[in-house]
Order: C-alpha cells, then structure tokens, then sequence
C-alpha cells in the first residue's frame, strides 16, 4: 500500500506479528511496520507516532539517492580484496607498532570493520565495492584500535595523523553504503 507521510508518498507493508510494540522498519523505498496482533489503531494512526522521525529519514535517503546516482561501485574479487587488505595490514602494523592476532571477513549489514579486545580483526566482504583508499582508511581505522578501543580524542588523533580528512572520508563511506544497499536491493550484485 501507499501511505503518505507530509508531503512524501511511500510503499508500506503492514506485518502484524506476536509483538509488544510496534516497529518501524525503513530502507529508503520502503517502510515496513512491525504491528502487534491485537492493535487496534489504524496504519494512518501508527505512522502519525513516528511522522517527523521518518519524513526527516525519508529525506536522509532521498539526498544520498542524489548524491550517489554517477557513485562507481568497484569490483574487486575477495582473491584481490584479501590481497589489498594484506598488504595494507603490513603497512599500518609496522607504522602502528601493532599486531593483528587474527583477521576474518564476514557478511555485515550495518559495518565495514570491527576489532575485538583480543586483538581479532573482522572486515566486511563488501569492501570490496570501495575505492583502494576507503579500503585503506577503514584497515587504518581498525587497526587503531588496537591501540585505543573506543571512539575517543586519542583514538581520533591517531586517525589524524594518516587521514586528516577521516570526516570526509567517513562522510564518502555513507554514500557507498547507501549504493551498496540499494545495489543489493535491486539484485544488481
């Protein structure tokens, strides 16, 4: 079904489900809301709770569509992905004075990389759909934190020091994701 929300026309598939409360699900062409079997409120009512919240979303969404219609995905092979990485991790462990205990790769949704307290670094398989100096930032990015855990001052000082635009590159991380989404989405890859 459409609903509308301000000025705004959008797909939304209403789920009633055995749940307590209802849950917005929103991609950026669709809204699926997670209802309880027993409400008794109607759709217009449930999307009125969250109106301002998924409009400013809606137009989140709409801005990186934009921004990302000339975005050129890469192609890397997970052969040549493991490869770059690699040589990327000698580099920053010899600059860094650090060691990487284990590396992994898994299928993420929400996250390019992430590193465990023991020292264990995981990367998303979709890197390799980000330019050679995105995949640099974000091997940087976790290896630091094998010096400093948390988001931090000192963890953004040391990120500094290699990428001084990291915002920047940060901001260029978003749009790749949002292509990269709706890529998958569409069954383009």
């Amino acid at each position: 079904m459409k609903v509308k929300i301000k000025d705004i026309t959008i797909t939304c598939t209403a789920i009633y489900r055995k749940v307590k409360y209802i849950r917005f699900e929103l991609t950026y062409d669709h809204l699926n809301l997670i209802i309880p079997e027993k409400t008794t409120q109607s759709i217009e009512d449930i999307i009125k709770i969250k109106e301002n919240y998924l409009y400013k979303k809606i137009k989140q969404y709409q801005q990186l569509e934009s921004n990302t219609t000339n975005l050129e995905l890469n192609t890397l092979s997970d052969v040549n992905l493991r490869k770059l990485v690699d040589k990327f991790i000698k580099i920053y462990e010899k600059k860094l004075n650090v060691s990487v205990n284990r590396l992994q790769y898994r299928q993420t949704k929400y996250k390019w990389g992430s590193c465990s307290i023991r020292g264990n670094i995981t990367l998303s398989y979709d890197l390799k759909y980000l330019p050679e100096k995105l995949i640099k930032y974000i091997v940087y990015h976790e290896l630091t934190h094998l010096i400093v855990l948390k988001h931090n001052t000192e963890f953004f000082n040391i990120i500094k020091k290699e990428f001084p635009d990291y915002i920047s590159l940060d901001e260029e991380l978003k749009l790749y994701e949002f292509n990269i989404f709706k890529t998958k989405k569409r069954g383009e890859y």
